[in-house]
């Protein structure tokens, strides 16, 4: 199987999972937020928020593993993908350590003298943070095994486990839904159970597939552990960042606003998440290849799957983003029952950031691939997290929930221009390429979607209105993406495709 074949099947597996686990996730949140209500669903999304922090340091954290276990296989080097399985294991054991270490303190902290929360709810919220750390706990041990998957582009294995893990989320919103006691305490118990399970499926998986790479070995030189643990502590930095933007947002936010903002940023980041795993579908199919074909010596390859990803994942996102942009309270007051204030333009602010961080969305791979990842952590870090205290000083002069997100988008569009120029540095990177083939066919396809805004808006709120502009935006995004955004290279090979298909 060729790597471009191999590519477009791994992402048709993707969007298979993205299909059926986003109508799982809307379908939980709705019921979660009528279960727990309003208040008790933004205490969760403050305090079992290091569930959703660890979702994505999952997904960083596991870059790490299958950079190394993926460069070693392009390199050809197959006998040392055992010793790099073993020292990443033992990394994370020690960083699950770490985590446990934190959290009773630093934790305890803040929830008994920070949280901005009832003092009948005090004790509540302590029960909901130990079983989110038990739960985050089990999903570090259980990284290693989903690097190995991934860097053997198993991706059916990845997706039935993660589709697995929405039914099993379902499955526990629904019982929430039948418990007549203290239905936050419940909801956190089982949410533990939902990220045990698929924690030990991947080690399942990988004991029964991959019984030779997970032998226990262990690594008794330092210098072995070295290099490991300087790469992940950059991605650390970068992860951390990320996730001190987003938990710090949740933090300030309830500072100042209280758990009902909680409540309407905790939507949004539901609805984000799910739309932005149909760009990373692509990126995650293809990061494996940019690696191998970079440790590989195929420079040329590397690059350009960077360059098109970037591209094809900016229009994947824009497809589910466009009508959700154009409809958002329409979506909002037919999905959920009560509508908490300001979801609507929470939403719409983050659909906005993703599609500005999609446009770099192969580059990551390729900074991997090389190694050198220092400075790009840490001039990004520095950007993103400048954001919090920006929009602290903000709140103090009386500006609306919204402007946190308006610095976050800008801080973003700062970290993609600091990266770009850092990799033309480091590997004499194209940027006008880039901005061709990207950027540039980006911006048209952009600007001839604007007008739709504008013209949404001229009518009254209704389901003629919502089915009419949903297939005119969607007709128009085909049209303008396939003749505005591709090359006439790209043209061709859909049309052959096309062409075949109807044979």
């Amino acid at each position: 199987m060729n790597d471009n074949k191999r590519i477009a099947i791994n992402t048709g597996i993707l969007f298979l999972r993205l299909i059926i686990t986003s109508i799982v996730g809307l379908v939980a949140t709705r019921w979660l937020l009528e279960s727990l209500g309003i208040t008790d669903y933004g205490i969760y999304n403050v305090v079992g928020s290091i569930v959703v922090m660890m979702s994505f340091l999952n997904t960083v954290m596991v870059s790490t593993t299958y950079r190394f276990i993926a460069f070693e296989m392009g390199a050809g080097n197959h006998d040392g993908i055992n010793k790099i399985f073993n020292i990443s294991f033992m990394l994370h054991v020690c960083l699950a350590i770490l985590l446990i270490l934190l959290s009773e303190t630093l934790g305890r902290l803040y929830i008994y003298h920070y949280l901005n929360v009832s003092a009948s709810r005090v004790k509540d919220a302590m029960f909901v943070f130990q079983f989110s750390v038990l739960g985050a706990f089990f999903m570090i041990l259980s990284i290693p095994y989903q690097g190995l998957v991934t860097a053997k582009e198993n991706f059916i294995a990845r997706a039935v486990i993660q589709i697995i893990k929405s039914l099993l989320q379902l499955t526990a919103v629904y019982f929430v839904t039948l418990y007549l006691g203290d239905r936050l305490r419940y909801y956190s118990i089982l949410m533990m159970f939902v990220i045990l399970i698929p924690s030990l499926l991947f080690y399942t998986y990988c004991r029964i597939k991959y019984s030779e790479y997970i032998k226990w070995n262990f690594q008794k030189r330092w210098n072995n552990y070295k290099e490991m643990i300087s790469f992940s502590g950059w991605i650390m930095l970068g992860a951390g960042a990320n996730v001190g933007k987003t938990e710090g947002a949740a933090l300030i936010i309830n500072s100042f606003f209280g758990t009902v903002l909680n409540a309407s940023f905790g939507i949004a980041n539901q609805v984000n998440a799910l739309i932005t795993m149909v760009s990373g579908n692509l990126s995650q199919a293809a990061i494996p290849q940019i690696i191998k074909n970079f440790s590989g010596g195929n420079m040329d390859r590397s690059t350009k799957l960077t360059i098109y990803i970037s591209k094809y994942s900016f229009f994947l996102l824009l497809l589910p983003s466009l009508p959700i942009l154009l409809e958002t309270d329409f979506i909002l007051k037919y999905w959920l029952k009560d509508v908490p204030i300001y979801s609507s333009i929470f939403i719409q602010l983050m659909i906005v950031y993703a599609l500005i961080e999609s446009l770099n969305a192969g580059v990551p791979a390729l900074i991997q691939a090389t190694g050198k990842i220092k400075w790009f952590q840490i001039i990004n870090s520095i950007i993103l997290l400048a954001s919090l205290p920006i929009s602290y000083f903000l709140f103090l002069e009386k500006f609306s929930p919204p402007a946190i997100l308006v610095v976050f988008i800008i801080a973003r569009a700062f970290t993609i221009i600091s990266t770009l120029f850092l990799l033309k540095k480091i590997i004499k990177f194209d940027i006008m390429e880039l901005i061709t083939k990207v950027y540039f066919k980006v911006l048209i396809v952009v600007l001839v979607l604007a007008p739709l805004f504008l013209l949404d808006h001229q009518f009254k709120m209704s389901i003629a209105r919502f089915v009419i502009f949903s297939f005119v935006s969607l007709f128009l995004y085909f049209f303008v993406v396939f003749f505005g955004g591709l090359e006439k290279f790209e043209q061709k090979r859909i049309m052959s495709l096309l062409k075949r298909s109807c044979q």
